[in-house]
């Protein structure tokens, strides 16, 4: 269901926007990120170019704007928090902001997309992952990417867009059902971090000698995914080889124990059925995934989708 913003609102930011006349530009939509999260910060969403209508979410719920994050964000949100990464697609007209985010004084993982290619904002989608969840936590307040996620790709390891979407969809077909075939190549060094965090399997009590990619997934140590569903790669930067991937992972928790691929017994952490909503930036170089980082966050099982 579309949320809609106020509409003299609307009418009145668009008219006093020039971004809004003429198109969004990298720069542009990189700016456009960060006055949404200072917008935020002082709860004042009106001080933005909306487009009409909008649809706004936070951990996959259709909000209005104004309400939920708005109204609940700490001091220290926007141009006083911690930001640790932004990327801008102008073919798309989408940009990704990464960072802390603050609930009044509590600081949480956070990833924040916009659409906006001619300035107005069509989609704001907030992904928070909140303690005590049950998830991986790191320290929100040092949340950083590694600089080897930021670098360019050297000119012969570059793909075309399409081709990096093809890798980071093989990547998490890996991941779906692991029983250690690889659907994809990986780096001899690929990590994945979530929530500052680096994970080396899906919720399983387990802690394996070797935790790079092939490794973990060679011994199947995801195999409670069931099915990573409602994909999306809104954001692409064929220079620094990065793909922006939003997926939600359902884990049924049918069954308590396994055998992993390696044949290594292995039991849920936490034995209930359980939906993870993640957002990643996915590492490409050459036609090999190097790495992933990113945020994720705990739905009820099998919560649906608002974004098509």
């Amino acid at each position: 269901m579309m949320r809609l913003a106020s509409t003299l609102a609307v009418a009145a930011m668009l008219a006093a926007s020039p971004a809004a006349a003429q198109g969004c530009d990298e720069q542009c939509l990189l700016n456009l990120a960060d006055e949404t999260l200072s917008a935020i910060g002082d709860q004042d969403y009106r001080r933005l170019p909306w487009a009409d209508p909008v649809l706004f979410t936070e951990n996959n719920v259709s909000l209005m704007i104004g309400d939920s994050w708005w109204g609940s964000a700490g001091e220290n949100t926007g141009e006083d928090g911690q930001k640790a990464f932004s990327l801008a697609d102008t073919e798309t007209g989408e940009v990704v902001w990464f960072g802390t985010i603050w609930d009044h004084d509590e600081p949480s993982f956070g990833a924040v997309r916009l659409k906006a290619p001619d300035g107005r904002i069509e989609e704001i989608e907030v992904i928070a992952a909140r303690t005590p969840w049950p998830m991986v936590f790191g320290e929100p307040t040092e949340f950083s990417f590694s600089q080897s996620m930021l670098q360019p790709v050297p000119a012969n390891q570059r793909r075309s867009r399409e081709r990096l979407v093809d890798l980071a969809n093989s990547y998490l077909a890996t991941k779906q059902r692991n029983n250690g075939a690889l659907l994809a190549e990986f780096a001899s060094d690929c990590a994945m971090i979530e929530n500052g965090v680096q994970i080396t399997s899906a919720d399983l009590d387990v802690d394996p000698e070797e935790g790079d990619c092939t490794s973990v997934f060679e011994a199947g140590l995801f195999a409670p995914v069931d099915r990573i569903r409602d994909r999306r790669f809104p954001v692409v930067d064929t220079e620094r080889g990065l793909v922006l991937a939003i997926s939600v992972q359902d884990i049924s928790a049918a069954e308590t124990t396994l055998r992993t691929a390696g044949g290594q017994a292995a039991t849920l952490e936490r034995p209930f059925p359980m939906s993870r909503l993640v957002a990643e930036l996915v590492k490409i170089e050459g036609d090999e995934v190097a790495r992933a980082e990113g945020v994720a966050t705990f739905l009820p099982y099998y919560m649906p989708t608002p974004w098509p």
